[in-house]
Formats: C-alpha cells, structure tokens, sequence
C-alpha cells in the first residue's frame, strides 16, 4: 500500500471490516443450522446475502481506486 494514501487504507479497512462480517454471520448461521433453528437460519441467510454484495462492494471500490489513483493493489 502507498503509505501516503489514506484512502486506500480506508478501504482496506472497509474491505477487512465485510470480510469479518461474512466470517461472523457464516458461523452464526452454522450454529442455528446445527441447533435446527431455521427462524434464525433463514434470517442470517438473508444478511449473509447482504455481506456478500457490502464485501463486493468493497472490494471494488478499493480495487477501482488503486487503479486511478496508481496505489498497490492487494
């Protein structure tokens, strides 16, 4: 990373922040899976599906902005 880009950090922080989120729900929804909770199964199936698209989301503006702004790409 181009340590003078605070931008890029920002976004390598947001990146870092949806890939948690997706390792924090995908366990959450194991356990109601092996708990056969299917309330709360489908439930964080549906914020998983929403992590997915922040994670992309992420991912691509960091990438967008590396390539703009010539920052190393990960």
């Amino acid at each position: 990373m181009d340590a003078r880009c605070a931008e890029y950090a920002r976004l390598q922080s947001q990146v870092t922040a949806a890939l948690q989120l997706l390792a924090d729900l995908t366990s959450a929804q194991l356990e109601a899976f092996q708990s056969h909770n299917q309330e709360l199964f489908m439930r964080l199936d549906k914020d998983l599906e929403n992590a997915v698209g922040l994670k992309e989301w992420a991912i691509g503006a960091m990438r967008e902005h590396a390539r703009e702004h010539g920052c190393q790409p990960i």
